[in-house]
């Protein structure tokens, strides 16, 4: 303790501390969630924290950069392998062209932060409304493409890390859209979403 003060001869908490009236009395604290091998959400990793948050963390540490050979394939795989999971070659041939598998598939309800997209042939269109009454078409395309999901969003949108979206581009953010929920947004092609396995 700073100054040779004990913890022991200080006197209670509130005894000599004025409270302004922007302060809250003492509550405890609420009953922690299941962390570790308790949580039903997600495996945790080799050296602690879940796979699914330590691959989106390795992207989100990249973000600008360019990973490796600069392929979407080498960000996931990457991140993967950091996360302490399998990668595609675990589960199949790698290709140049092949639909990849990055673990267990899962359904566009269930798939949550840390999951992999794999899209072919892959288009979102949507019609976007601006405040003077006009409106625009907004459109992403993604022929043959691998993406960590970041974040999940009401009414099919996902915000993704992903590199050479864009031919030569770093590892970038984006907002993708993959249901077809109303009028203003169509969705075209194949996605599969999979859910980390530990290696």
């Amino acid at each position: 303790m700073a100054h040779g003060t004990s913890p022991a001869s200080r006197g209670a908490p509130d005894d000599d501390l004025a409270r302004d009236d922007g302060t809250l009395a003492r509550v405890g604290s609420p009953t922690p969630d299941t962390v570790g091998l308790d949580s039903k959400d997600e495996v945790p990793a080799k050296n602690g924290g879940s796979i699914a948050s330590r691959v989106v963390s390795y992207a989100t540490r990249l973000l600008g950069q360019r990973v490796g050979d600069g392929e979407c394939f080498t960000l996931v795989g990457r991140a993967l392998r950091a996360a302490g999971a399998k990668s595609a070659a675990d589960f199949g041939t790698v290709t140049p062209t092949a639909d990849y598998v990055w673990g267990t598939e899962v359904s566009l309800p269930d798939v949550r932060s840390g999951d992999i997209v794999q899209f072919r042939d892959y288009r979102y269109d949507r019609e976007v409304e601006h405040d003077d009454g006009s409106a625009d078409m907004d459109f992403q395309e993604r022929p043959h493409h691998t993406a960590i999901v970041e974040h999940v969003h009401g009414g099919g949108a996902l915000t993704v890390l992903e590199q050479n979206a864009s031919v030569g581009t770093g590892v970038a953010r984006a907002r993708l859209f993959f249901s077809t929920g109303t009028t203003t947004i169509t969705v075209q092609g194949t996605v599969w979403f999979y859910r980390a396995e530990p290696n």
